[in-house]
């Protein structure tokens, strides 16, 4: 299981993770004026899903499947991959599937020309490529100041300039290495899931700067009112709105999948693993975060 060209000496594959409905991963406490705000990276504000909200969810799904003996997959297997806690008789056992917590690659933004585009930056592209064991040379790394953008035809206005959002960016001045880098990484993620949104990306696709990447992922999340209905009265209760913050749709995130076999793990679980990487290399549909009955955190994931 989970075995790839990745030059690292611990064997990774790639879960890719894109949002088909809001998302909200919640961050356990309020930041500012937002009561309900989504947990984030503290150093680059980008909107994070924690490698154990991904091992929850993925476990309780192939438990699910296990028990309706489906997919090659038993009680005893999903505990190989996953391990044992409290709720198990038996000692507790780490699993043999090390879950990193999903990084934001692409953010969905409004743009003046063709209603939308999907952003990226720098680091975004160059952690992907890290964690990914993507050849540098096939997918160069383009250097954007901060004002500038690399955008693809469908979102580029007359003289090179993108605008999303409230902003206006500029064409970035070494041409050449802009257009090797953008075609690069366009067909990559518009080939990382078979979405036809996700596919836009061949013409939609715009490399910002870090820094205001950096912006729009911390200010271009939606943020929506509720209330608490008085369970007695059927009314609004006192003191009860509050606001909750959503990643939009057409959010795609990845999660590196580490192989954490060791030698003397003892039983072969080869089966169980062979089960968990062919059903999820074909796309499935799963619920992440909170607020699952109203729709949110509905996503497409695929392991590459």
């Amino acid at each position: 299981m989970l075995t790839n060209n990745h030059p690292s000496t611990m064997q990774t594959r790639i879960l890719h993770i894109f949002t088909r409905t809001p998302l909200h991963v919640g961050a356990g406490s309020s930041v500012g004026a937002i009561d309900q705000p989504v947990i984030r990276e503290r150093h680059t504000g980008f909107p994070i899903i924690p490698g154990s909200a991904i091992k929850g969810v993925l476990r309780d799904y192939v438990a699910r499947r296990a028990a309706t003996g489906t997919d090659g997959l038993d009680a005893t297997g999903v505990d190989k991959l996953f391990g044992t806690g409290a709720e198990k008789e038996t000692a507790f056992a780490a699993g043999e599937i090390g879950f990193g917590e999903a990084r934001l690659l692409a953010f969905p933004l409004r743009s003046a020309k063709g209603s939308f585009a999907l952003a990226t930056c720098p680091l975004a592209l160059a952690r992907h490529a890290r964690d990914a064991g993507l050849n540098a040379a096939d997918f160069p790394v383009p250097a954007v100041a901060d004002g500038q953008a690399i955008a693809g035809a469908a979102i580029t206005l007359a003289g090179g300039k993108v605008a999303l959002e409230e902003y206006i960016f500029n064409a970035v001045a070494d041409a050449e290495a802009a257009k090797k880098a953008l075609a690069a990484w366009s067909e990559k993620l518009a080939g990382l899931l078979d979405d036809a949104v996700l596919r836009e990306a061949r013409t939609r696709l715009v490399i910002l700067s870090d820094g205001d990447f950096s912006h729009f992922a911390v200010n271009a999340c939606t943020v929506s009112q509720h209330v608490r209905i008085d369970n007695e009265t059927g009314t609004v209760a006192d003191g009860a709105l509050f606001n909750t913050e959503t990643v939009p749709s057409e959010t795609l995130f990845y999660a590196p999948l580490h192989d954490l076999r060791r030698a003397s793990a003892g039983e072969d679980s080869a089966a169980a693993r062979k089960a968990f990487n062919d059903h999820f290399t074909a796309e499935r549909l799963l619920q992440f975060g909170g607020d699952g009955t109203t729709g949110l955190g509905f996503a497409t994931v695929k392991l590459a």
